[in-house]
C-alpha cells in the first residue's frame, strides 16, 4: 500500500508537468538576468555621473598656464585659438 506523496512519482502526472518545469526554470533564468543586467548597467552610470566628465579644452590650458607650463604669450595665443 503505498504512500500518498509517493503515489505521483512515476505515474504520468510528471510527463505532463515537466515542459511547465522547464519554462518556469528558464523564466526564473531570465529574471535573473534581467536584474543582474540592470544593476550593472546602474552601477556604471552612476560611476560616469560621479567622475563629472572630461574637462574642457579651456580648463585643460588654464591648468597648464597655472601650473607654470605656459607662458602668458603662449596661454593667450592658445586661447584665441580656442575662441575661434
Amino acid at each position: 500500500m503505498p504512500f500518498c506523496f509517493w503515489s505521483g512519482i512515476g505515474s504520468q502526472s510528471w510527463a505532463v508537468a515537466w515542459p511547465f518545469v522547464v519554462l518556469w526554470l528558464a523564466f526564473k533564468v531570465a529574471i535573473s538576468a534581467l536584474v543582474i543586467t540592470a544593476v550593472v548597467y546602474g552601477v556604471r552610470c552612476l560611476r560616469r555621473q560621479s567622475r563629472g566628465g572630461s574637462p574642457t579644452p579651456l580648463e585643460i590650458l588654464k591648468a597648464r598656464y597655472a601650473r607654470g607650463e605656459l607662458t602668458r604669450q603662449d596661454f593667450e595665443s592658445m586661447r584665441r585659438d580656442l575662441d575661434s
